[in-house]
């Protein structure tokens, strides 16, 4: 049984947008050190930032032009180039500035994230963060530097599930993209080694431990705290659904003993419960806090093909429908994402789905439809108003939860997480997911968390 435990009270103070730190550099016609050139894998979202121009200069284009499935993301006088690369090689971008200068760097496109690096796989619901992170960590790093890399769920351009990627290089194999939290631990515990250092170094995970998961000891793994987060229910806004359920009429919905909505206070109509596939952490942290080890028969997961928390899938569109929703994955898509270019979301001919401006998360789009999340218990899932949106601290604290991310236990640290010394997988994690860490104290960081939903925790780093 899930221990149950409020995350989120005393959290929401900490939402206050702080300033995304950058990169800065002179323009190319004045004396000045380059900024390192950056690397990037091939087929791994992350976000690449080019020196910036002058001071009171803008960014008015960048030639040659990225390829078709990465945007030029210009904000004042900075750009970044986001998305994923499809091809290896190197080119050198030139950033046109206001004033007449110039900057430049070369971008190389290597096959695949090197041995050394950081490179992890897993839940849906936090990918799009760590993608975040992995730009903002790897700005300005050399190319012998170890980089965050993070693989996302479904392959971005295609949306295809359970494709083949070459997670690392280095001797690593190729490995079926793990979809969800649950594949992401499956990969990171049974990872293929290469000189001693595994081809996955971490995992995505939206659930907690379980009882099935390796041990918090020598030989397991380490479940580190990253932000806090809620799963509500969602319905149509056009619906048949009430306004609010309780855990109880919940249950009934999910364990089909309750079939219509006038069951639980809404109109005259067939319930159509529906849930995510079965690798998601929102599924199972979902199916845990209404109390039912297993969905019923009456609940569709579309063939275990319906990727979590998004609106746009045909299934859904439906007054009768129901589905849950990562509360922090709602609030980055409605109020800090782009636009789909239509209606399903699905990709255009270079396999983007949205182009991101300067104020728009960089990456994932806004895939939440006309789904509305609902209320539980009569309290509200959100406080605030557009962009000041937030998940509400008096939420249930059954339906309240921790994302992590999930790393080799090391023996040889204090919070066990992998560590300079001996590290177990062969990357120090120390740097990035300790308590004094990069995800935790860096104020770029900390703002990626609030604009992609998520609430900053006073345990962050801390490990079970």
């Amino acid at each position: 049984m899930r221990t149950v435990r409020p995350l989120i009270a005393g959290a929401a103070a900490t939402a206050a947008a702080l300033s995304v730190v950058g990169i800065t550099a002179t323009a190319q016609a004045q004396p000045r050190a380059r900024i390192a050139d950056p690397r990037v894998p091939k087929g791994v979202e992350t976000a690449v930032k080019l020196p910036s121009c002058p001071t009171g200069n803008t960014v008015s284009s960048v030639t040659p032009a990225p390829p078709g499935s990465v945007n030029v993301v210009v904000n004042g006088n900075n750009v970044k180039l986001a998305g994923d690369w499809l091809t290896t090689g190197s080119t050198t971008f030139t950033a046109h500035c206001s004033g007449g200068s110039t900057t430049q760097s070369t971008v190389t496109v290597t096959a695949a994230p090197a041995l050394k690096d950081a490179v992890g796989v897993g839940s849906d619901t936090i990918q799009n963060l760590l993608d975040q992170f992995s730009g903002d960590f790897n700005a300005g790093k050399g190319a012998t530097a170890t980089h965050l890399w993070s693989w996302d769920a479904t392959n971005p351009n295609t949306g295809a599930t359970l494709d083949l990627i070459q997670v690392k290089g280095g001797g690593c194999s190729t490995i079926q993209r793990p979809n969800g939290s649950g594949a992401g631990i499956t990969a990171l515990t049974t990872s293929q080694k290469v000189s001693g250092t595994n081809c996955i170094s971490f995992a995505r995970s939206s659930r907690s431990r379980q009882t099935t998961d390796p041990p918090f000891a020598a030989g397991g793994i380490a479940f580190v705290n990253l932000a806090g987060d809620a799963v509500t229910w969602s319905a149509q806004a056009t619906t048949n659904a009430p306004a609010t359920l309780t855990t109880a009429q919940l249950a009934g919905i999910y364990n089909c003993t309750t079939t219509n909505w006038n069951q639980v206070g809404g109109k005259n109509g067939l319930i159509k419960a529906f849930i995510p596939q079965s690798g998601s952490g929102t599924r199972s942290f979902f199916l845990s806090a209404i109390g039912v080890p297993a969905p019923g028969a009456c609940v569709s997961s579309v063939n275990d093909t319906l990727e979590e928390n998004q609106g746009v899938n045909p299934a859904l569109k439906d007054p009768n429908a129901i589905f849950p929703f990562s509360i922090g994955k709602f609030i980055a898509e409605k109020f800090h994402s782009a636009a789909c270019f239509n209606a399903t979301c699905t990709p255009n001919a270079a396999g983007l789905r949205c182009a991101p401006s300067g104020t728009k998360n960089l990456f994932g789009c806004n895939t939440h439809g006309t789904m509305v999340l609902k209320q539980i218990e009569g309290v509200a899932p959100t406080t605030g108003l557009g962009a000041g949106t937030v998940i509400n601290a008096n939420f249930p604290a059954t339906f309240q939860r921790t994302v992590f991310e999930v790393v080799p236990f090391d023996p040889n640290t204090a919070d066990h997480i992998p560590g300079p010394t001996n590290p177990v997988g062969g990357v120090n994690l120390e740097p990035l997911f300790g308590a004094n860490g990069f995800v935790c104290k860096n104020s770029a960081a900390v703002n990626d968390m609030k604009k992609y939903g998520f609430l900053k925790i006073p345990t962050c780093g801390l490990t079970s």
